[in-house]
């Protein structure tokens, strides 16, 4: 194959990169100002697209800048592009980044574009160093995301991208081993522009999986702010209600409600403050959470009051796991917790079941009663509904 048409020279599919990278780069940008800072990433890939514009418009200038410039600066600041957004996928998804050895592969590079530029002039190894590193960053990006479970919504197109990126470079890679390098950049054979398009195209088609993402973890954040209580973590009213609905709909023979109130609570208000209480109610939901695991769910009613849906579970079972939960948050407060003056708390707990088919407020209503008759008889116990 000859030299594309002159529409699609070299130059200005670079030009048309650096400019979508600028437009891209600003979307970013007023993204992160207006997302929560819970939404790692951000500014990494904010800051990726604006290096890729530098790199393309030193690129672009090749034969009018200095080569230094032009071959050097360029491939430096197009890796660095390529390894922040590898360090924003990082936070993203794990929490943290560390690139260190990417940029310090950026280094030798650096280095070695000054050997093959200036000292030693040769466009092919130039260009087999920049594409082989390319690729394996771009397949360590990809890695990155099909290692991180669960997918979120543009996770896939992100992983499609990453793996075209790295597999257009190791094709560009193999172009040269079999002496389709070319002549130098602008060179407009199919194989250069192809790499060049790609890579044109990348930069778009990056940010767009970027914004797909933030925007459903965002969505996702909403979601679970809108059912959970701010203080503890728990479901709130609203969602529990919800969840005993769904269950009681789902199986009317094998469900179980355990009411729990924190004994004399308001004492640890009075005499601690209510910052205290506070901490003692986000642990106390803690300890019911290790105690309940996977087999109920756990939702504040109100107050010190929480409820705790067993699905599947008969009356036996549910005394048993009740009788757990009071154990684990009856353990006194250690010594050198936040908590140690407060002692420890106790527990009352009523416990109902759906026996007979009963509906979600009238099983509520019994253990309600049954958490009412445990207080009558002095508190810190278990009872059974009638």
């Amino acid at each position: 194959m000859g030299a594309l048409p002159s529409l699609l020279d070299p130059r200005s599919v670079i030009v048309l990169a650096g400019l979508m990278g600028v437009m891209m780069a600003l979307v970013m940008f007023f993204m992160r100002r207006s997302y929560p800072a819970s939404i790692r990433g951000l500014s990494e890939w904010a800051l990726a697209p604006l290096l890729a514009f530098t790199s393309t418009m030193l690129f672009a200038a090749r034969d009018y800048l200095p080569d230094f410039l032009t071959i050097v600066v360029a491939n430096v600041v197009l890796f660095q592009a390529c390894i922040l957004y590898y360090s924003g996928s990082q936070k993203f998804l794990l929490g943290s980044s560390d690139t260190r050895g990417w940029t310090l592969l950026n280094g030798l590079i650096g280095l070695s574009m000054f050997w093959f530029s200036t000292v030693k002039p040769d466009f092919e190894a130039r260009l087999l160093i920049v594409t082989f590193a390319v690729s394996l960053l771009f397949f360590a990006h990809a890695l990155l995301y099909l290692r991180h479970r669960p997918r979120v919504f543009g996770q896939p197109l992100m992983i499609g991208l990453l793996l075209a990126q790295a597999a257009v470079a190791a094709l560009r890679f193999v172009s040269v081993v079999l002496g389709m390098a070319g002549s130098n950049l602008m060179d407009g054979n199919w194989i250069q522009s192809l790499y060049i398009s790609m890579y044109s195209f990348s930069v778009l088609l990056l940010s767009i999986s970027v914004i797909l993402m933030a925007t459903d973890r965002v969505h996702t954040e909403f979601e679970y702010l809108a059912t959970r209580d701010s203080l503890t973590g728990a479901l709130n009213r609203r969602a529990l209600l919800d969840a005993c609905r769904g269950a009681f709909a789902s199986d009317r023979r094998h469900m179980a409600l355990l009411m729990v109130d924190l004994d004399h609570f308001k004492d640890v208000n009075d005499r601690f403050g209510h910052q205290m209480g506070d901490k003692v109610l986000r642990e106390a939901v803690r300890r019911m959470q290790r105690a309940v695991g996977d087999a109920g769910v756990l939702g504040r009613y109100g107050g010190e009051e929480f409820v705790v849906l067993l699905p599947g579970t008969g009356q036996v079972e549910a005394m048993a796991i009740a009788a757990r939960l009071k154990q684990a948050i009856g353990e006194p407060f250690g010594a050198d917790s936040p908590m140690a003056e407060v002692g420890s708390i106790a527990v009352s707990i009523g416990v109902a079941t759906n026996d007979g088919g009963r509906g979600v407020d009238e099983v509520l209503a019994r253990a309600d009663a049954a958490l009412y008759k445990a207080k009558a008889m002095g508190r810190d116990q278990v009872i059974a509904a009638a």
